[in-house]
């Protein structure tokens, strides 16, 4: 009850000194940014007691900027932080222990049960009540990506996966079946992906590719084809590189046929400059992250698109999700306030906003993904439901506190590749392997 007793101590301090102020620092495009801006507004409106000022870094200088002002003890009270480096920072004590305001935040009694008894499907998104917090709630990968020795350092925001966004007009326009509907007969196979891709190539009079069946995505949004061909990248305890092993070369060899074989997917040279885009229409398959739906929903006026899941493997479909992490640093003087400010952007009422209306990224929140408004949409995407089975049948992505370190040992071998100066993807990934391993065996300095 210590953190309950902070906040009403804090709310009673202030209603005579003044609103806290404290600082929320996040990164993103213009219109990202624009929506961060548009949620702090709506926070300090509903807060006189406390007042958010959004910090922004620009995305290229973002990590840096960090890692030296929580280095120093300065850093804003609230972080966004991609989860690519939440296990390297976490470890270095920069963010304090979420926990005890967590658990002095009581909610709806019985939670798990209304919503296993569908409760919250057809509700106004903004006359929920307010639940505190309930870890049933959430997804359970999501809320584990904020944990460090059992302790909730960290809130999911922007979670999602990698499905594969495709151009309906092209696959009609071929003759071919609907992918989606193929995966619903289980027959949404990597053989059946590597077909459609070929038959949606298409060349001009003069033999000059006009469009490209597919797009072959790099680690780790290949994580799901590398799993689906039984393969692997790290041992289970991070210590060990698999990139050599039998499933994963043979993704890598399918990838690099895709290209050099078939020649459903473009070269580096043939894609520089982005001449060759989903959304430009030249393109009619592509891996990428849930997030990018509310970008194809306002540029792609010319062809009908939507979503399918990863084609099934050996291990069925799976793809990898991830997210970011909202953190309060360890030097914020009001901690009290920084929660209640995570906790307003991870709520019913702004995921619903975000993502169960703009479709930014996958809830986190059950009671969002499972609602009426998520699932029954009015503009593309339509098949919503493949963002749901993403999250419930998806695999987190092997990030560990080395992360950096490894994959930046890992990609010129991938580069080597795809690039064509290596066509054998065993050759590749045997060095890669080599090369992985050094950097996992040197402790020295980290």
């Amino acid at each position: 009850m210590v953190a309950a007793g902070l906040l009403l101590a804090a709310g009673c301090r202030h209603a005579e000194q003044g609103p806290i102020e404290i600082r929320y620092m996040a990164w993103g495009n213009p219109e990202a940014l624009e929506l961060e801006q548009h949620y702090v507004d709506i926070f300090n409106s509903e807060n006189k007691d406390v007042q958010v000022k959004l910090f922004k870094v620009p995305g290229s200088a973002y990590l840096n900027k960090a890692i030296v002002m929580l280095a120093s003890r300065t850093a804003p009270d609230v972080i966004r932080i991609d989860h690519y480096n939440f296990p390297s920072l976490v470890r270095k004590n920069y963010f304090m222990d979420m926990t005890p305001f967590a658990e002095a935040d009581k909610g709806i009694k019985n939670f798990s049960s209304m919503l296993s008894k569908g409760l919250f499907k057809d509700i106004n998104p903004f006359s929920v009540p307010d639940e505190g917090f309930n870890k049933d709630d959430f997804f359970k990968q999501p809320y584990e990506e904020g944990l460090y020795n059992g302790k909730l350092y960290g809130m999911n925001a922007l979670f999602g996966g990698i499905i594969i966004y495709y151009n309906k007009s092209a696959v009609k326009e071929c003759g071919l079946e609907d992918p989606y509907e193929l995966s619903q007969k289980g027959k949404w196979t990597w053989e059946q992906f590597r077909l459609h891709a070929i038959a949606m190539t298409k060349k001009d009079s003069s033999g000059r590719y006009k469009r490209f069946g597919c797009s072959i995505p790099g680690y780790p949004m290949n994580s799901g084809i590398i799993w689906g061909f039984g393969g692997e990248v790290l041992s289970p305890d991070g210590t060990k590189c698999l990139l050599n092993s039998p499933g994963t070369v043979a993704a890598y060899q399918y990838l690099a046929d895709l290209r050099w074989i078939d020649h459903c997917t473009p070269t580096p040279a043939q894609a520089a400059n982005s001449a060759f885009t989903f959304e430009g229409g030249k393109i009619a398959m592509e891996f990428n992250w849930m997030g990018q739906s509310p970008r194809y929903r306002k540029v792609i006026q010319d062809f009908e698109w939507d979503i399918c899941p990863i084609p099934s493997g050996v291990n069925g479909s799976v793809t990898c999700t991830k997210g970011n992490q909202l953190v309060i640093a360890a030097n914020s003087k009001h901690p009290e306030a920084a929660w209640r400010y995570i906790r307003f952007l991870t709520s019913h009422k702004i995921e619903m906003d975000l993502l169960g209306k703009r479709r930014r990224s996958f809830p986190t929140r059950k009671s969002v993904a499972y609602s009426a408004e998520f699932l029954n949409a009015t503009q593309p995407p339509f098949h919503t439901r493949v963002f749901v089975n993403a999250i419930v049948t998806g695999r987190p992505l092997p990030i560990t506190d080395r992360w950096n370190e490894w994959t930046a040992a890992f990609y010129p071998e991938q580069d080597n590749l795809f690039s064509g100066r290596e066509r054998s993807a065993k050759k590749a990934m045997d060095r890669a392997t080599e090369q992985v391993n050094e950097v996992l065996a040197d402790e020295e300095g980290f």
